[in-house]
């Protein structure tokens, strides 16, 4: 995997990418307080929120159906955090919320590090079960579909803005965002969805699908 290069201001660190022009662009205004760099995947992390901001890494098409069981994987606290940054999975139980990935698993079903290494909870974030498990399951499938058709795709999942907490003052994101830039057509798709219950069940995939420009606008990058 390309490797994320650090820009280090006074206080916080850039999360900027190889990658494409247009996704490094994005990254650039996002400040991390720990840039984790897991084995297929890079995080920034946000120590005020205890989850992450964003994660990126590339997703190879002749990879994304090899199928390795989750059964047995469990989420854990990642312990390259300073303890005052962790967050835990007992923080998420009994709040209507589930731990949602940023870098799925499904993604990297093909190796069980790897797996294991998605099960952090550096690489989790509240996220409402019908978001998590009807629409935002529309946008990691139709996100693997395009890696296996294009033969890969570069990925950045995010979230932003703050609804609340949760227990140990977990910040709750307002949104869920995912851009999937595909190499061969030089061209980028974006979805951005409200972290709600509302309507998730039944949204089809266009209905959040939209511009980084848009993106940016709602998060204030």
């Amino acid at each position: 995997m390309k490797k994320l290069l650090l820009l280090i201001p006074i206080f916080l660190l850039a999360f900027t990418s190889q990658y494409t022009p247009d996704l490094n662009n994005f990254l650039q205004p996002i400040k991390c307080d720990k840039v984790l760099h897991k084995t297929a995947f890079d995080i920034c992390y946000s120590c005020k929120y205890k989850h992450p901001l964003v994660v990126a890494y590339i997703l190879k098409g002749d990879l994304v159906k090899k199928k390795i069981s989750r059964k047995g994987l469990t989420f854990r606290p990642d312990y390259n955090l300073p303890a005052k940054c962790k967050s835990y999975s007992k923080d998420y139980s009994r709040t209507g919320f589930d731990r949602g990935h940023l870098a799925s698993n499904a993604s990297f079903d093909y190796n069980r590090k790897i797996q294991k290494e998605t099960f952090l909870m550096s690489n989790i974030a509240p996220q409402k079960p019908n978001l998590n498990r009807r629409y935002w399951a529309k946008v990691e499938k139709f996100t693997r579909y395009l890696a296996v058709k294009y033969k890969q795709v570069e990925i950045v999942t995010g979230v932003c803005g703050n609804k609340g907490h949760i227990k140990n003052k977990v910040g709750i994101p307002a949104w869920w965002y995912k851009i999937i830039y595909i190499p061969e057509l030089n061209k980028t798709v974006a979805f951005l969805a409200p972290n709600t219950n509302t309507g998730m069940s039944k949204a089809k995939l266009k209905e959040y699908r939209v511009t980084l420009e848009e993106i940016k606008r709602v998060c204030n990058f």
